[in-house]
């Protein structure tokens, strides 16, 4: 009867496997979002290493709220929308459109540090995906970028990875959400000490599907001449991190 039983339950569970064509984008888009993958994120925190130095956060959960409460509606009304916009310009081959965008993030970028890590980041990226993927796209952008002498910011160049891996827009935006919380915690753990738990935790928390629902639906209305977000706090954190005595991060 034992036997019977498991050979019945062996045979309703050999279901067809799901049609691979459709996830081909998965691979390269966990590669590129992965810690081994060389973006230069590990060496920055975004302000944070002068907001912990002033006191503005000090534990896990002055982390946690300053995440959900203010990195995340800076996700949402302007990185994200900008992700978007460049994406639909690679998509419909609009690269003077494309090059307008790429100055416009470098313009709102308002602090040397932060604009210099979007740059530094992009340039990296950029030159890893005509390494990596022999994109003909990529290659075109980085030569009118050399002609005008503008820098790559990272949402301009994550655009161009993007549509050469195939990655469809949502599972690209949630990947750059990811990606955002996860460099704050990952400074974090030298900044505050947090174990790799905690981490994982606020990630969960910030990640919770109710949540990232959300940010994504305004993300996407947003029009252009709307989207934007001015966070005084972290701008200040940048600027002074800048004129620290001693520092463990680029920003």
């Amino acid at each position: 009867m034992v036997a019977h039983s498991v050979q019945s339950d062996r045979k309703t569970t050999k279901q067809p496997m799901p049609d691979p064509v459709n996830l081909v984008w998965l691979g390269g888009l966990i590669q590129t979002t992965d810690t081994l993958f060389p973006s230069g994120g590990y060496a920055h925190s975004y302000g944070l290493e002068e907001l912990v130095a002033l006191g503005r956060i000090g534990s896990i959960n002055d982390l946690e709220e300053f995440l959900i409460d203010e990195i995340l509606p800076t996700l949402e009304n302007q990185e994200l929308p900008y992700l978007r916009f460049c994406s639909e310009a690679v998509r419909d081959g609009e690269y003077e459109d494309l090059m307008k965008l790429n100055e416009e993030i470098s313009s709102w970028k308002l602090t040397r540090e932060i604009r210099d890590a979007g740059s530094s980041q992009g340039s990296q990226m950029i030159r890893m995906i005509r390494e990596i993927y022999e994109c003909p796209v990529s290659a075109d952008f980085h030569r009118r970028l050399q002609e005008s002498g503008e820098p790559c910011q990272q949402i301009t160049a994550t655009a161009l990875l993007r549509n050469a891996q195939g990655v469809p827009l949502n599972s690209s935006m949630i990947a750059w959400i990811y990606q955002a919380i996860s460099n704050f915690c990952s400074a974090s753990v030298k900044l505050l000490r947090l174990g790799e738990v905690a981490c994982q935790r606020i990630i969960h928390h910030c990640l919770e599907p109710d949540r990232l629902q959300k940010v994504l639906a305004k993300s996407l209305r947003l029009k252009r001449e709307w989207a934007g977000f001015f966070n005084p706090a972290l701008d200040l954190a940048s600027a002074r991190h800048e004129l620290a005595f001693s520092r463990l991060f680029i920003s």
